[in-house]
């Protein structure tokens, strides 16, 4: 899953922000202040980096004068998150190399998860499975930096829950013992206005094809077949650095 690093002082933004990010799909690590957000920068190597302008110790306008100087961590998108959203500050952050800018008073927090994903690639998965060992495990299968994977496992809620999220792809899982269980969701997502054109991946033991899934994954073959086939359906690739581990 896509890792985000959040650098931000307040503690209250901190817990809403991290719990809203990892419900969408992202690994979260947060930075009280600007020299922090930077160690912490060097340390892991985040896909993403939210950044506040007002900080202690060093502040965002500096923080990411120094990313940008930094060989290993020039490419990495950064987002801008202030109370100031003076216009000089919008086009000096700019200037620096932010993606965007986003005002805390104006900009709602699923408007900058949006944004993000938008700016940056990110296909949203939303997985649908009453066991919650199956979907930890589609989850571990999945990992990707440009995979945000969402899950279902209260089976009456799934149909509300792609609604809401319209994920780029719905991989249910219908292997036993939920196969009676999950199959009718399969109608009822076809069925229901704002899901019926979702595409959905079905991880099952039939032979047959299933009629309105757009692909399938034989669940003898889960652990080698699910993550490629995805990344092809959603039109991604797989990391350089697993391509080249996987060559050696």
């Amino acid at each position: 899953m896509p890792q985000l690093l959040l650098i931000e002082d307040s503690q209250h933004i901190q817990r809403v922000y991290r719990e809203k990010f990892a419900h969408e799909g992202f690994e979260v690590t947060t930075g009280n202040d600007g020299e922090q957000g930077l160690a912490l920068a060097r340390q892991h190597t985040p896909d993403i980096i939210l950044l506040d302008i007002m900080l202690p110790r060093l502040s965002g306008f500096d923080v990411l004068k120094q990313l940008r100087d930094d060989p290993q961590l020039n490419r990495i998108p950064v987002f801008m998150l202030s109370n100031k959203s003076w216009p000089d500050d919008v086009q000096h952050a700019l200037s620096l190399g932010a993606r965007q800018f986003h005002s805390k008073g104006s900009s709602s927090l699923q408007d900058i998860i949006t944004q993000i994903r938008i700016e940056c690639a990110l296909k949203k998965i939303t997985i649908i499975s009453s066991s919650p060992d199956s979907v930890n495990a589609i989850r571990v299968a999945l990992r990707h930096p440009q995979l945000l994977c969402s899950t279902v496992t209260v089976l009456a809620e799934t149909v509300a829950a792609v609604q809401r999220g319209l994920p780029d792809l719905v991989v249910l899982d219908l292997r036993p013992p939920a196969h009676n269980n999950v199959l009718p969701l399969l109608q009822q997502l076809r069925a229901t206005p704002g899901t019926h054109a979702v595409p959905i991946l079905a991880i099952t033991d039939q032979s047959q094809p299933l009629a309105r899934v757009e692909v399938t994954v034989s669940a003898e073959h889960f652990d080698t077949d699910l993550r490629s086939t995805v990344l092809q359906f959603v039109r991604l690739a797989e990391p350089a650095s697993t391509v080249l581990a996987a060559a050696r």
